[in-house]
């Protein structure tokens, strides 16, 4: 009996993991189901090359796939009562492969040569999650959705955003823009998440949550999108939603519970810098309070760059400047060439009731002085001196 026994637990040590990870026949048939759709992504034209999201094939399988993975989450919901935040992220386990990527010789990042699909999942409220899901080789295109429990008290994908979007497209609103797929190009690309975070509940009870996502496409400067939305049993609706650029590598997003704090680069209305280059950089600070969101809005990292922008805008639009400089100051701008190049390097020269800077550009050098009134600079003087 004592050697039984001890074949017996042998037995179970090996056997039982593997049947608490089986998948249940639904998983399996919708993981069947959904191997065969990547399979038709997955098929190369005579050039060997994959269909892009702007192929004709490729909407109807994306929609397919993210109907797939909604169903796969739902019947997971219901085998697991109180899933960890570990969990979630894990929740797609077994139901796609394993993204198995190269590092480029371009740069510290993975290349891929197949579709392949991520995806995880917050908890907002008792028996409620936010989906979030995506493919891609290359760029991404992604949705999210909120699982519930139906009116049967099943597990059910009960909104996503692509449904609403696509009543929104007309618009060309920003909840449009999640409808957006097309062939990846400059500030124009498919929307994928990159941060899905719960927020406070709010005064009215209402769950919230929160989605940073950022549009695939080319280029150093990237186009993002920040939306806080509000859960009531049977819609989300959107509290906020704006978009923000940020340089390639210099973007950062960060949450305290109660902070959000987003790296951006901001925009310019007269200078422009390069698409790689991550001036003028800025702040986006908003704050999730019980009653709401509150916007605290955008700040740069060097507010001379916007005082001189705005200033020089101003002056060759032809429009009034007499309360931003003295004639002086006015005179030497007009006089001076407009055509600079982009935007260098911004040195504060010196801070304070009377202060001073330069601004490098590709033309030479702009020099501003100013004095403080009301907290705002007057400029009461400026010189452009040429390269050489």
């Amino acid at each position: 009996m004592r050697v039984r026994a001890k074949h017996l637990v042998s037995f179970l040590i090996l056997f039982l993991p593997l049947q608490l990870s089986a998948l249940t026949p639904t998983q399996a048939q919708l993981k069947a189901e959904h191997n065969q759709l990547l399979s038709e992504m997955n098929v190369k034209d005579a050039k060997g090359k994959l269909p892009d999201f702007d192929d004709p094939r490729m909407p109807s399988l994306l929609k397919h796939g993210w109907t797939i993975a909604g169903e796969w989450a739902a019947e997971y919901f219901e085998r697991h009562e109180a899933p960890t935040k570990k969990d979630l992220d894990k929740l797609f386990d077994g139901f796609a492969p394993e993204p198995h990527g190269t590092k480029s010789e371009y740069g510290d990042f993975l290349e891929y040569t197949d579709y392949f699909f991520e995806g995880s999942a917050v908890r907002i409220g008792p028996s409620v999650y936010v989906v979030e899901a995506s493919y891609g080789y290359w760029f991404r295109s992604g949705t999210f959705m909120v699982v519930g429990r139906n009116r049967g008290g099943h597990f059910e994908a009960l909104w996503n955003i692509k449904d609403l979007a696509e009543k929104h497209y007309p618009q060309r609103d920003e909840i449009g823009r999640w409808m957006h797929l097309v062939r990846h190009a400059y500030y124009n690309g498919p929307l994928a998440v990159d941060h899905l975070l719960p927020l406070p509940v709010g005064t009215n009870g209402k769950a919230r949550f929160l989605v940073n996502a950022y549009q695939a496409a080319d280029g150093g400067t990237l186009l993002a999108q920040l939306s806080i939305w509000e859960w009531d049993g049977a819609e989300a609706k959107a509290l906020l939603i704006d978009t923000y650029e940020y340089a390639a590598d210099f973007g950062g997003f960060s949450f305290d519970g109660r902070t959000i704090l987003i790296k951006t680069k901001e925009p310019l209305e007269l200078l422009y810098s390069c698409g790689m280059c991550p001036d003028p950089r800025g702040t986006w600070r908003l704050r999730a309070t019980s009653t709401g969101i509150e916007n605290l809005g955008h700040h740069f990292s060097q507010p001379e760059i916007q005082w001189a922008d705005h200033f020089l805008s101003k002056v060759f639009k032809g429009e009034d400047t007499s309360d931003l400089a003295d004639k002086k100051a006015r005179v030497a701008v007009d006089a001076s060439p407009q055509d600079w190049g982009m935007l260098g390097t911004c040195r504060v020269l010196r801070r304070g009731q009377h202060g001073a800077f330069s601004i490098e550009v590709d033309a030479g050098k702009l020099t501003f002085h100013y004095i403080l009134r009301h907290g705002k600079p007057y400029f009461t003087g400026f010189r452009f001196d040429s390269v050489g």
